[in-house]
């Protein structure tokens, strides 16, 4: 709204559907009538707000170049529409309430102003985490205290992200983007420098975003879901996504793999939910070829997963390995997991298809080009961060090691950090990438 005030209609329109809508279906013992209204508020937040303003340009222009092929003339006029930012959060979060509401999960909410504080809650709104209804608002039933805030905690937690996203991702930022940009003029190194400074990135920028969400909530009184667990250790590309953006992972198992069916109908049925789950969420990300064929890819992969962990349970069910395989097979798992998360991530980062398959054709098949002394010497350390932070994490988090400071040695370090940090922050402003999505 600070930069064009029309737009907070939009989540005001979408607030005011899902507040009506889920209290008509709590209050009805009808069960068809219960139907209309949550198919009502799916194809109002689906396809005329989140469809309308994301999608739309999208398929005119992919259904207009169809026509065309065929050689007629196209139908569908082409708008210059700007995607507002946080719609697909607020959407999503919107959307999750009367879905609860609908399945019984939760009672609605009669308190208008209370709906709306869920749906428009500041620190998170833009670019996540995804918030349940059935998680925020019982907070607002308690009252808050200054005295209960966790201060040490939600500093640490601002500092945490403030780092990542300003020192780390926007420092490495241009850098990714000159390499994207143009893949072609760029040796086989330089590639593999670009494809995971933005594994580097988007990491930092995303994480380091709701990391500082997560510290202005708890600033406030109220406490946010987890979104990032060192997603860089993960084993397979399954773990990775319930490690990374999480709130999503569990917004589409929730609210579309289970409606699906889950695991609950037959062989292919399955396995079919288990891609089209992943499917979704590529699409979730954007408009674009690029994000489509990264999420079927992703899901196929969850899908090959899946199919090998059933196989391995009806055909060797009494396989193990020993302790000291386990740990030789470890970093062979984990080098999988990033390979297949830094190669599919140059789709997902590629402004299209074409210049996505250059730049995985010259990371594999060699080529020479350019590789500036600069892109090293502020590259490396951001990757060598990321593993550095990925391992203490491990430790603090997995291992459950204590790191103890005194609180009035951690306080007085305060100023010292916040000056180290301006130091090492860019002149520009780079804007957070999930802004976008």
């Amino acid at each position: 709204m600070s930069w064009n005030w029309k737009f907070g209609g939009l989540i005001l329109l979408s607030t005011v559907i899902d507040f009506f809508l889920a209290d008509l279906i709590f209050e009805s013992k009808d069960q068809s009538f219960r139907k209309k209204m949550i198919v009502i508020s799916l194809v109002l937040n689906l396809v005329f707000i989140l469809g309308f303003f994301k999608y739309y340009g999208f398929l005119s222009e992919n259904l207009n170049a169809l026509l065309h092929y065929w050689g007629f003339p196209g139908l569908f006029p082409i708008l210059k529409i700007v995607l507002p930012v946080g719609i697909s959060f607020y959407t999503f979060q919107s959307l999750s309430y009367t879905i609860d509401v609908y399945r019984g999960a939760i009672p609605s909410e009669k308190n208008f102003i209370r709906f709306a504080l869920f749906v428009s809650f500041f620190p998170q709104l833009v670019a996540g985490p995804i918030v349940t209804a059935k998680s925020f608002l019982p907070q607002l039933q308690t009252e808050k205290k200054i005295e209960d805030i966790p201060f040490r905690k939600a500093i640490r937690y601002f500092l945490m992200g403030y780092f990542k996203k300003v020192v780390l991702s926007d420092n490495i930022s241009p850098i990714a983007d000159l390499i994207f940009k143009n893949p072609d003029v760029y040796s086989t190194e330089a590639l593999w420098l670009g494809a995971f400074l933005f594994w580097v990135q988007v990491y930092c920028d995303f994480s380091g975003y709701t990391d500082m969400a997560y510290s202005a909530a708890l600033l406030l009184g109220y406490e946010l879901p987890e979104n990032f667990r060192m997603p860089y250790i993960s084993q397979s590309v399954t773990e990775h996504w319930r490690r990374w953006h999480i709130t999503l992972s569990s917004w589409l198992r929730d609210y579309v793999y289970i409606s699906l069916g889950g695991n609950r109908v037959g062989l292919f049925r399955h396995r079919f939910n288990v891609w089209f789950t992943m499917f979704v969420g590529g699409i979730w990300h954007g408009a674009n070829w690029t994000f489509l064929i990264w999420g079927s890819i992703q899901g196929g992969f969850l899908l090959l997963e899946s199919v090998l962990k059933e196989w391995k349970a009806k055909w060797f069910p009494e396989l193990t390995i020993s302790d000291s395989w386990d740990k030789i097979l470890t970093p062979v798992r984990v080098l999988y997991t990033s390979t297949v998360a830094v190669t599919f991530g140059v789709i997902f980062r590629s402004a299209n298809i074409e210049s996505a398959l250059n730049m995985i054709h010259g990371m594999y098949v060699y080529q020479s080009g350019e590789l500036r002394p600069y892109m090293l010497k502020q590259g490396i350390p951001a990757i060598l961060c990321v593993i550095i932070g990925h391992y203490l994490g491990w430790l603090i988090y997995e291992k459950g090691k204590e790191f103890k400071i005194p609180v009035w040695l951690e306080f007085s370090l305060y100023p010292l950090i916040a000056f180290c940090f301006a130091i090492l922050s860019p002149d520009g402003e780079i804007p957070f990438i999930y802004f976008d999505f």
